[in-house]
């Protein structure tokens, strides 16, 4: 009899197992999350935009300077990102910068026309980042103050789950909202930038890395795994 509790025991020590690393998240469906540098293929970008040392050497990063460009995707990459939105009502976006002192500039935009329908932006005039969306058709900026034109490296991740907002920046979770949930089903033929807001606005000057739309829960969790093990044991705490 002890010898068959022994084993009850063990496989429910496994079964939990299971259940945790389910819950955790690990490994992700490549379907539900794009390499933003990778799809622009910025190699060959237009001029503005240099290839230099980045925060570190798994990934390739990019010098935006202070000069018109235009680092647009193509239409294929553009309705690739479009189709990944659709109908996703929890999403993360992820970045590394490195902003030149006291400028402002958008790091990341997807535009209809000229509404947002996502953009995430850094102002050094007010220190703030801005997260500009749509809601029913109308268009909303959260407003979050915070230096991120400082000349540093900073790692941003902004996650969405329906009207729940979580901002993360160095891996600490600054900013935790309630929104109105941003409109997900974009216009066909809606433009993706990347350091600036179009052709002439907005333009980033810096250096980006590590660009990611991630269409999972708790997409933060690919930029900082060690939340992954506070966010465990804070479950294990409350037990």
């Amino acid at each position: 009899q002890q010898s068959e509790m022994c084993h009850t025991l063990i496989c429910l020590i496994v079964f939990l197992f299971f259940i945790i690393i389910l819950v955790l998240g690990f490994g992700m469906d490549p379907e539900l999350h794009i390499d933003i540098i990778t799809e622009l293929d910025l190699m060959n970008a237009t001029i503005g935009v240099t290839q230099v040392a980045g925060q570190h050497n798994n990934s390739k990063s990019f010098l935006f300077q202070d000069i018109e460009r235009e680092v647009q995707a193509s239409p294929h990459v553009a309705e690739k990102v479009i189709q990944l939105f659709k109908n996703k009502s929890e999403f993360t976006f992820l970045a590394a910068i490195q902003q030149r002192s006291s400028t402002s500039g958008v790091i990341f935009s997807i535009l209809e026309s000229e509404h947002s329908y996502f953009e995430l932006e850094s102002s050094g005039l007010r220190d703030e980042i801005r997260y500009h969306y749509r809601f029913n058709g109308k268009p909303r900026t959260e407003a979050f103050p915070y230096r991120l034109a400082d000349g540093q490296w900073h790692k941003i991740a902004l996650s969405i789950s329906a009207s729940h907002l979580l901002l993360h920046v160095d891996c600490n979770r600054i900013y935790e909202r309630v929104i109105d949930p941003p409109q997900t089903d974009f216009m066909p033929g809606s433009t993706l930038w990347l350091g600036q807001h179009n052709r002439k606005h907005g333009l980033f000057k810096g250096i980006i890395q590590d660009v990611k739309m991630i269409f999972a829960p708790n997409g933060y969790i690919t930029q900082c795994p060690n939340l992954n093990r506070s966010k465990y044991n804070a479950k294990i705490n409350l037990l």
